[in-house]
């Protein structure tokens, strides 16, 4: 087949109206010719914003093929923003419909829902129903998936939206979370076929059942920091099918000490820290990989942070965003160690505080510590320097505490971090 390149451009409001007639004509007349005048005709479409960009009519092998292709064609033409111009997805649609939409042995085309083709959801979660934007924008976003986060997004054939890009692609929280996808890979990605795993559609333990349970995690879990160890380490026993042999053998003794994971989609409040801490403290004392001693700092996090209520115990700020409506927040709040791990403290929830990154930075310098009356006391230079004159407001505010008393920080902890981090500032 003879490649001709073509200029992008994108359709207009009256090229995307005419593009969606065509599609919903193809119900009662699926061997319809495909309107390929919109592509060039004035009033149905205009050239790109972006630039000069030129693509070819040609095949794919599957959706991260045409993600390699269109973000290499967008890079040449020196486009390094995510390229998502009003009307240009449609325009490509349109462009690669025999791809997108390949006609069958007796000419018929089946376009599927609309959402495969156009961008008019207002749901920002179904637009990665796209068969072509949504390939390109986690190419982007993941860097081509070094770590096999993509495999499975991504191995589908261009026409199929598939059970990855349902399950997943709808979740904002899991797709957010590098950890989580790059797990999925793992357990139902077989590298040696390209292709998902055989059964990993089933309802009990595949792919649906692993979006379910991450999805409903208390929000103190932060996927998006979360590696795929602590993700695989997360699972309960019912994934046990897919886990075998997909993981380091570290990982699967931890798994056996993390057995209590199923309960962490029922448990609310206190019961969620007493859990993870005591989950804790069963990795504590034995020799851990480097794949382990991730998981121990990834539930040190949520242990903290879930028992503070993710709010800062000094500045009493809890700042949280929404990626999506019905998906679990992110909060900027972090978990500090009170003795540094190097200097010997321990992943226990009171050796915790929760802390904004700048309130951490400063507690961890000993610039601020807490006194034995539980409040926050600022080293005299503090002021010195007009830049850091903003701690100085919380000079003698009290600590903010966790509802339940179990999970404060330990006095002993706070006087060595006060004598010996803020001490040696002298």
């Amino acid at each position: 087949m003879t490649l001709v390149p073509s200029r992008l451009r994108c359709l207009t409001p009256k090229g995307i109206d005419e593009f969606a007639h065509y599609l919903r004509q193809l119900g009662t007349q699926p061997n319809l010719p495909v309107p390929r005048t919109l592509l060039t005709d004035a009033k149905r479409s205009v050239a790109s914003t972006l630039g000069d960009v030129t693509v070819e009519m040609r095949a794919f092998a599957n959706r991260r093929e045409f993600a390699q292709y269109i973000d290499g064609r967008f890079t040449e033409a020196s486009i390094f923003v995510d390229a998502d111009e009003s009307g240009l997805w449609e325009w490509l649609s349109l462009f690669y419909f025999d791809a997108v939409c390949p006609p069958n042995a007796h000419g018929r085309r089946t376009p599927g829902v609309e959402g495969r083709h156009l961008l008019r959801d207002a749901d920002a979660r179904r637009r990665f129903r796209h068969l072509l934007r949504s390939p390109y924008m986690l190419h982007r976003r993941y860097g081509g998936g070094p770590n096999g986060e993509l495999d499975l997004l991504l191995s589908y054939p261009l026409p199929v939206h598939g059970v990855a890009a349902t399950h997943i692609g709808e979740r904002a929280r899991l797709m957010a979370s590098a950890g989580a996808l790059a797990a999925a890979n793992r357990l139902y990605f077989d590298r040696a076929t390209g292709r998902p795993r055989r059964g990993y559609s089933d309802e009990a333990t595949g792919l649906r059942a692993y979006c379910k349970f991450l999805n409903n995690l208390p929000d103190c879990f932060d996927l998006s920091q979360s590696s795929a160890d602590t993700v695989v380490a997360l699972l309960p026993k019912t994934f046990d099918r897919w886990i075998a042999g997909a993981v380091h053998p570290h990982l699967t003794q931890t798994r056996a000490a993390l057995a209590e994971m199923q309960r962490l989609t029922t448990a609310t409040g206190a019961e969620v820290t007493d859990l993870l801490d005591g989950l804790l403290q069963g990795l504590l004392d034995r020799k851990v990989s480097q794949q382990q001693s991730l998981v121990r700092c990834d539930l040190f996090r949520a242990a903290v942070v879930g028992a503070y209520d993710s709010t800062c115990a000094v500045s009493r700020l809890g700042l949280r965003h929404h990626r999506a409506l019905r998906d679990s927040p992110t909060y900027e709040v972090e978990a500090a160690h009170i003795v540094p791990v190097a200097r010997g403290g321990r992943d226990h929830v009171q050796n915790g505080l929760a802390l904004s990154r700048t309130v951490h930075w400063a507690f961890d310098e000993g610039m601020i510590w807490v006194d034995d009356r539980l409040r926050v006391a600022v080293a005299k230079d503090v002021e010195r320097d007009q830049r850091n004159q903003w701690l100085a407001q919380f000079r003698g505010r009290p600590l903010t505490t966790p509802i339940d008393v179990r999970h404060g920080p330990n006095s002993e902890a706070l006087r060595w971090h006060a004598a010996n981090i803020a001490g040696e500032r002298g």
